[in-house]
């Protein structure tokens, strides 16, 4: 089991995560009640010292005011990496985790010696994509996972408490991505992501189209994979796949 405690940051205390031994490992979780350590941590503590902060608004904590775009959560974890003392820890991040994560490269490349990012948003999709906002909640899962039990978020015959909070956490993704679900910037600044980058996506996604995660890699010149058997939440539906590339990864950064 992971320690749990509570960091102060300027913009507010953040619950964080961590567990297992070895290099700084950072990893910001993706959306769908996914925050909570599960195998994916457990499998990265077998070779990492893991952190696993929980974002502002996710996880049953307040969504703060502060809180308008991707860059502000960027800053929020500028300040936890500061404050644990964090040595250029690789940066892992699924969906929108991915998204916190480049641009998160793009600010401060100093700070972190790579990253690996799994089904990241972000990026304008060449065709619009499914509106998870806007769907029932099983619907919504059911685009973000091919594992996750879509029966448990009907708040009428599932954990009511559970679809509570998956309806909290969709509105705290709102807040970032209601205008639009990109950073028209992103392609303007991906070249100042001075560290280097692995993107990946599963070969079952129903949430970005075929060419979305191929084109993250081409804008940030990063190594693009595929993993298969996975939906958009790589983490959740292969993280045996996924911790063995970051594993890859991260061991091509000690050449």
């Amino acid at each position: 089991m992971p320690e749990i405690s509570t960091v102060e940051l300027p913009s507010q205390s953040t619950r964080v995560q961590t567990g297992g031994s070895g290099p700084p490992l950072l990893f910001l979780h993706s959306e769908a009640n996914t925050s909570k350590w599960g195998e994916f941590h457990d499998l990265l503590a077998a070779d990492f010292s893991v952190t696993a902060p929980v974002h502002p608004g996710f996880g049953g904590e307040d969504t703060p005011d502060w809180l308008e775009d991707i860059s502000d959560l960027v800053f929020h974890y500028v300040d936890l990496i500061e404050a644990l003392g964090l040595d250029q820890p690789l940066v892992v991040g699924s969906s929108l985790g991915g998204w916190i994560a480049a641009d998160l490269a793009i600010h401060r490349s100093d700070l972190i010696s790579g990253a690996v990012l799994a089904g990241p948003l972000g990026l304008r999709p060449a065709n619009p994509i499914p509106d998870i906002f806007i769907m029932e909640l099983g619907d919504a899962v059911g685009h973000l996972s091919n594992t996750l039990d879509q029966t448990q978020v009907n708040p009428m015959t599932g954990d009511a408490e559970l679809a509570t909070q998956m309806w909290v956490e969709l509105a705290t993704q709102a807040r970032v991505m209601w205008e639009r679900g990109y950073d028209p910037r992103l392609t303007r600044r991906a070249h100042h992501a001075h560290c280097p980058m692995l993107v990946l996506a599963g070969d079952r996604d129903r949430l970005l189209p075929p060419d979305h995660a191929p084109r993250f890699a081409e804008v940030f010149g990063a190594t693009f994979e595929t993993v298969p058997d996975s939906g958009h939440l790589v983490n959740i539906d292969a993280p045996g796949a996924l911790a063995d590339a970051v594993r890859r990864f991260h061991a091509s950064l000690e050449v």
